[in-house]
């Protein structure tokens, strides 16, 4: 459904209302609602009138709770359990349309006063397919010519009876010219089945959850055990979204990001215990040198003594910052389980696939001993940089049975490790005040305190980034790297915490990060096929809680045929078949 006239959202709430009461409702509901900057602005207060509908009130009371910071853009929300998809476009009408790629059953729109001309018409046309219903409020076009041309006939019912289109002019697009099979979203869906999931970190669990809930059957398969065995058992993370003043693609990726992966938490996790959707404030702070920082801080264990350079600013009110209300902290081995905890959903542990190979109509999966430990219609990738030997493998011993997609392969096989180790401990007892604040801090590497364990409030610092694996191994440099790094971020709180780092109180978790050429996430086909089975999810860096809810929504959009939750300029930057530009792996 396509809503141009979204204004309040009266009628996808009679819409949402009607879907939850019939009997053979679909299993899922996709809704694009279109407003300007100036509705998007109004829409929440307006959702939270007084005079709102008895049968609706519950509903517009959830929608509003996820209508906030509505710039410019597309901004998607799930709502019940996943089951219905809404995606609300902020902007001008041409400029949301033009970002479209999908062919949709049903429009809803308004002249809104005056005629619409022969382009906005065939940028309607470009979001149909042949069948499209599209119904007309308010004032109709001048020029019914104009409808034809654009390949929409007219029709005589009114549908008064309808619930969404009661007294609207309705069309149906039924062009009499052939429709051009390459044209925008026009792919076919792909058909539901069985579908493996290489890797049970992140991205492989959003992955997995966002296929089941379209009702794909995911087997997930991991090398580790249990799940979030690798990165993923990061024991907190942060999602926030990166900001720059220029407003960059990175941060309205991750924007989207985080909204998806904070509707995720917000069903699925305990609130104070497995996350805190408390905020996060971003601090400026300038670069410290960090080689060798180790020397200055083992230096003072004799005396205990903190190490001397470190800023003057003491207190965190005096800092300048950019505060995220929008953000949190989560535990993200517990969104990982909480995604996999599905009917449709099974995992394998222990199981190292080392080969995957084609036997139509299905892919087999084979271990190092080449005994056949799975197989599925669909397969999806999403082991980091771990994907690379298994591809190569493929490549070279099945040079002929697949048509990889240009680049892809070069794009996998520069994939790169990237190491950290985070610093914890134990929350000092007593009255922290203002040296431990009550939320995640970030900017120079990240601190966040007084997080449930089962030893009691723990904070955490860091975390380092090494290319080096050798000098990962190096806990004194990496934890003095962490310490270094929270002396210039809050003084006060490395004060406090100096004693632990100096007398080896300090624990470390360590894992690997997989970063892209160009630090976005690789999403897409791997094949360069008209309905391609072999998919990759995988470079999420150190944003794996941003994006990778966002990259498992897109995924299941172009694998299905759906709306994609961001602007197609966008999805385009983390597709596969993006162009490759050399660019230094920077530190972060």
């Amino acid at each position: 459904m396509l809503d141009t006239c979204f204004g309040n959202g009266a009628s996808f709430l009679k819409l949402w209302q009607t879907w939850r009461t019939h009997a053979s409702r679909p299993a899922r509901l996709h809704y694009v609602g279109v407003l300007s900057v100036t509705e998007a602005e109004q829409l929440q207060a307006a959702l939270l009138e007084s005079k709102a509908e008895p049968d609706t009130h519950c509903l517009r009371s959830q929608l509003a709770d996820h209508c906030y910071g509505l710039l410019p853009g597309f901004h998607r929300i799930l709502l019940e359990d996943s089951q219905i998809s809404l995606t609300l476009c902020v902007g001008t009408l041409s400029d949301s349309l033009a970002q479209q790629e999908m062919q949709v059953d049903c429009l809803l729109t308004t002249a809104s006063g005056k005629s619409w001309d022969k382009w906005q018409l065939k940028a309607l046309a470009r979001c149909c397919k042949r069948g499209s219903h599209l119904y007309f409020f308010g004032d109709t076009p001048q020029n019914a010519a104009l409808l034809m041309d654009a390949g929409f006939e007219p029709q005589i019912d009114a549908f008064s009876s309808d619930p969404v289109a009661s007294g609207a002019l309705h069309v149906v697009y039924d062009p009499r010219w052939q429709l051009r099979s390459t044209r925008r979203g026009s792919a076919s869906p792909a058909k539901v089945g069985r579908c493996a999931v290489i890797g049970a970190g992140i991205a492989g669990a959003s992955v997995a959850r966002a296929l089941a809930v379209r009702g794909w059957h995911v087997d997930v398969y991991d090398t580790q055990p249990a799940c979030a065995g690798g990165a993923s058992g990061l024991p907190v993370g942060l999602v926030v979204p990166h900001h720059s003043a220029d407003d960059s693609p990175r941060s309205r990726l991750s924007r989207s990001g985080t909204r998806l992966t904070l509707q995720h938490a917000g069903r699925m996790l305990q609130t104070g215990q497995d996350w805190n959707p408390g905020g996060v404030l971003e601090l400026n702070v300038e670069d410290v040198d960090l080689v060798d920082v180790e020397a200055e801080v083992l230096s003072h264990a004799a005396d205990q003594q903190t190490p001397t350079g470190w800023s003057s600013r003491q207190k965190l009110d005096e800092a300048q910052g950019l505060w995220h209300p929008y953000a949190a902290w989560i535990k993200p081995a517990r969104l990982v389980a909480q995604w996999l905890n599905h009917d449709r959903i099974h995992f394998h542990g222990t199981a190292k696939v080392h080969l995957v190979h084609r036997a139509t109509p299905h892919w087999l999966l084979h271990d190092a001993q080449g005994a056949e430990i799975g197989r599925a219609d669909l397969v999806v990738f999403a082991n980091a940089y771990g994907c690379a030997e298994v591809l190569a493998r493929m490549a070279a011993e099945m040079p002929d049975e697949i048509t990889w997609l240009a680049g892809v392969q070069h794009k996998v096989q520069s994939l790169q490790a990237m190491q950290g180790t985070l610093s914890m401990g134990p929350c000092p007892m007593g009255d922290l005040g203002t040296d431990f604040p009550p939320f995640p801090v970030n900017g120079h590497g990240s601190f966040v305190s007084n997080v449930p364990d089962s030893q009691g409030p723990q904070w955490y610092a860091g975390s380092t980034f090494q290319t080096d694996p050798v000098l990962h191994t190096n806990l004194a440099r990496e934890h003095a790297i962490n310490l270094k790094k929270l002396q210039a971020l809050l003084p006060a709180a490395a004060q406090k915490l100096s004693a632990q780092f100096v007398n080896g109180q300090v624990s470390a978790w360590q894992g690997t990060r997989c970063i892209t050429h160009d630090r976005l996430p690789l999403v897409g086909p791997l094949e360069d096929a008209p309905s391609p089975t072999l998919w990759l999810c995988a470079g999420m860096g150190a944003r794996g809680l941003s994006f990778s809810a966002l990259c498992a929504e897109l995924l299941a959009a172009w694998l299905g045929g759906e709306p994609l939750p961001i602007e197609s300029n966008l999805a385009r930057l983390l597709a596969t078949n993006r162009m490759q530009r050399s660019k230094m792996i920077a530190r972060a």
